[in-house]
């Protein structure tokens, strides 16, 4: 097992020196000079080089490129063109929110997805597996920002249930100890505020839980129909088990196999994409800086959070693998 992880960490190497070659040489690809964005349209051309300069822009592509990498070995992202603070600390900074969110999501995901990919299942062709099909081509089909604006205007302005948008109220003043806001909030014995932050994080994780929860669904079925053919399934029930044993110890256990791989590559794509979602609900994680950088042609927070965004993707694939083999023997035994 120990050999395996670290053949899996080796060949991660290329692939992120891959991933940041590819973008940081998109990034320069962005129309528009960050130098000019920041100074703003009435600045002269003496200031706009002036600030090439101090910020290293005049040099060449290659030399810029080498003194980030450089800059990587030694844990410096690099310095935001906008702030003027150190790219990590802020990309740390909202990270636990990110978390929070995709977290939730994909918890909700698994509670609701599953047990409906089960029930569709055992009563396939059922007026239930019809309405699950629909309900997941809906989900699926159904773009973020739409479900999003649908939730704010039902739940928030017209019911007035939820928050619109924020992570936390503005006059909850709550320690941060872990970033998390829920559990920050427990953590000081302030219900309220821990409340404060479920309600504002209902509506985001809806609309991230609802696009798996539908993928989830339909993946478990299909998968379901399949295993619940198969001779070791007609072996259990002529043992005399009963159908819920059949169902969940055997054909569920065995479906569940594929489900790990889409439920760890969703939570990595959750990561990396609620750009969107972020936004639209001022969620300060790293999605929405990542769109506020891209905004502003802020080139080391691309390049860091587009690097982050890699990593998490890569470890992800590397944990499910693991798990794969916990769940599986046939698995695990190739990994010793």
């Amino acid at each position: 097992m120990i050999s395996f992880i670290l053949r899996r960490l080796v060949a991660l190497i290329p692939v992120l020196i891959l991933v940041l070659v590819i973008v940081f040489s998109l990034v320069r690809l962005i129309p528009g000079d960050p130098a000019v964005t920041l100074l703003g349209p009435g600045a002269t051309n003496q200031q706009i080089e002036a600030l090439r300069q101090q910020m290293r822009l005049d040099e060449p592509v290659v030399m810029q490129f080498l003194n980030y990498v450089a800059g990587l070995f030694q844990g410096d992202f690099g310095t935001s063109l906008k702030s003027g603070q150190p790219v990590l600390d802020q990309i740390l900074l909202r990270l636990p929110a990110t978390l929070e969110l995709s977290i939730c999501a994909t918890v909700v995901a698994i509670l609701f997805g599953i047990p409906i990919g089960v029930l569709s299942a055992t009563r396939p062709n059922s007026l239930f597996d019809h309405f699950t099909r629909v309900f997941s081509l809906v989900g699926v089909s159904m773009p973020a920002f739409l479900l999003a604006l649908i939730l704010q205007l039902i739940f928030a302005t017209y019911l007035g249930w939820l928050p619109v948008s924020g992570r936390v109220s503005p006059y909850i003043v709550v320690p941060q100890v872990t970033g998390f806001a829920i559990l920050d909030g427990l953590l000081a014995g302030d219900w309220g505020a821990a409340w404060d932050a479920v309600e504002h994080l209902i509506l985001p994780t809806a609309v991230l839980a609802a696009f798996l929860a539908a993928t989830l669904g339909r993946f478990v079925r299909n998968t379901m129909l399949e295993v619940m053919t198969e001779d070791y399934i007609r072996t259990a029930r002529a043992k005399g088990l009963t159908r819920a044993q059949v169902t969940l110890g055997h054909g569920l256990r065995n479906s569940l196999l594929p489900a790990v791989t889409v439920v760890g590559l969703k939570f990595a794509e959750m990561l990396g994409g609620a750009i969107l979602t972020e936004t639209i609900f001022a969620w300060p994680g790293i999605g929405r800086f990542m769109f506020e950088a891209i905004k502003n042609r802020d080139y080391p927070v691309i390049q860091g959070t587009t690097l982050v965004f890699s990593l998490i993707f890569v470890l992800t694939s590397l944990f499910v693998d693991l798990l794969y083999g916990v769940l599986d023997p046939r698995v695990r035994r190739r990994m010793k």
